[in-house]
């Protein structure tokens, strides 16, 4: 019975996918200091182009050229502070105490809307003194360590029927509530596709997955249809050169800012697009001003760094799985799918390729909470990394 239990967790769909995936990776590609220099060279990287991308704005706005580089160098100490109180918390601790941490979360949530700050008509941050903490961004972190440990402590209700969905779909419909009404469609997306993958790869029955992607298509149609500048922002992406003043502004601006990059950009300080003509040019469209100053070779580079990075998290949650530890495997997973949905959303409405939304640049942008909770997921798959690499098949079977 042991055995069997065993290896119907061990053999659901994510194997034969994760496996064609890895194997074709080299097998240090993974290795712990590769994701470490990965991780350092865009903290590097990011430092640079905060202080390019917001000099001119920070002079004017501020008279202080060095406003928002002084703000990001205290959000990658703190980073390096939660970095800190998270690696000395155990897995299992962090699993155990998921609820409180859930609750937690959506008290932070509910403060947000009642007392927050608002900017540009969204209510998404408290003022913590010199820091800006953005509950969303915790709220991305808490939702993977939840699925992960829902996946495999409610294994058979999620493999066998649609019960196992519904319990989980209370918490997701809570959380989301709270976010949406900031609003935040952006981790909205995010949370929800990080667990609709998660399910996927837990072995969850395709049927569901029919009429839960039909749901969520009729949901998200609705936020967007019943919200004007959502729409807005819908149709200027297919054509922004139409409405260049208005809503197609910020894309039209950064698809210069690429024209202008060419193969290796115009060299670092040099972007026009900063001057003021592309809004927000130090947060959401980071890449934008990378790529008018280093050109192709530049978002080359960084998007590779991200991309191994990323490659690193599904090899170390793949190896996870194969030992045994389902909790670690499917929260390395989950993160790793925030980082991918991050990155490509970010990349795409950067290139006119989805439309705009306020989703940053792992490591790169500017954003405290962001930057914050990156560095916290990095940390976590470094503890499964050293936590997963001997075989443990007694320790997760027990849990059913």
């Amino acid at each position: 019975m042991m055995i069997g239990k065993k290896k119907s967790i061990t053999t659901t769909r994510f194997s034969e996918w994760s496996e064609r995936l890895t194997q074709r990776l080299p097998q240090e590609l993974c290795a712990r200091n590769v994701l470490l220099f990965c991780v350092c060279s865009l903290f590097v990287i990011g430092a640079v182009m905060v202080a390019s991308a917001s000099m001119p704005y920070a002079n004017t706005t501020y008279k202080d050229p060095f406003y928002f580089l002084e703000r990001h160098v205290i959000s990658i100490c703190v980073a390096f502070m939660v970095a800190v109180v998270v690696s000395r918390f155990t897995l299992e601790t962090w699993f155990k105490n998921i609820f409180l941490i859930w609750s937690l979360t959506i008290i932070l949530l509910l403060i947000t809307l009642v007392i927050g700050t608002e900017v540009n008509g969204a209510r998404r941050w408290i003022r913590l003194g010199f820091f800006t903490l953005q509950p969303s961004e915790i709220a991305k972190l808490v939702m993977a360590i939840f699925t992960a440990d829902y996946v495999v402590r409610r294994a058979n209700e999620v493999r066998s029927g649609w019960k196992g969905l519904r319990r989980l779909g209370l918490v997701m419909i809570v959380s989301l509530t709270f976010i949406i009404w900031e609003p935040d469609f952006g981790s909205t997306f995010v949370i929800v596709a990080m667990m609709f993958g998660v399910f996927f790869l837990a072995g969850a029955p395709f049927k569901q997955f029919g009429m839960l992607g039909l749901t969520i298509f009729v949901s998200l149609g609705a936020l967007i249809l019943f919200e004007p500048y959502r729409l807005a922002r819908l149709m200027s992406f297919s054509n922004p050169w139409e409405n260049q003043l208005g809503s197609g502004y910020q894309l039209s601006n950064a698809l210069m800012a690429f024209g202008r990059g060419e193969w290796f950009g115009v060299g670092l300080g040099h972007s026009m697009q900063k001057m003021s003509y592309l809004p927000e040019a130090h947060t959401d469209f980071m890449l934008a001003i990378l790529a008018e100053e280093f050109g192709l070779a530049g978002i080359v580079t960084v998007l590779s760094l991200e991309f191994i990075m990323l490659a690193c998290c599904l090899k170390i949650g793949y190896r996870a799985l194969q030992n045994n530890h389902l909790r670690a495997g499917y929260l390395a997973y989950a993160i790793g799918f925030i980082f991918l949905m991050q990155i490509l959303v970010n990349a795409g409405m950067n290139m006119g390729l989805l439309p705009t939304k306020g989703l940053t640049l792992p490591f790169i942008s500017y954003g405290g909470s962001s930057l914050m909770m990156c560095t916290a997921m990095i940390v976590l798959i470094l503890k499964i990394d050293t936590s997963t690499k001997n075989t443990n098949p007694q320790k997760e079977i027990a849990d059913f």
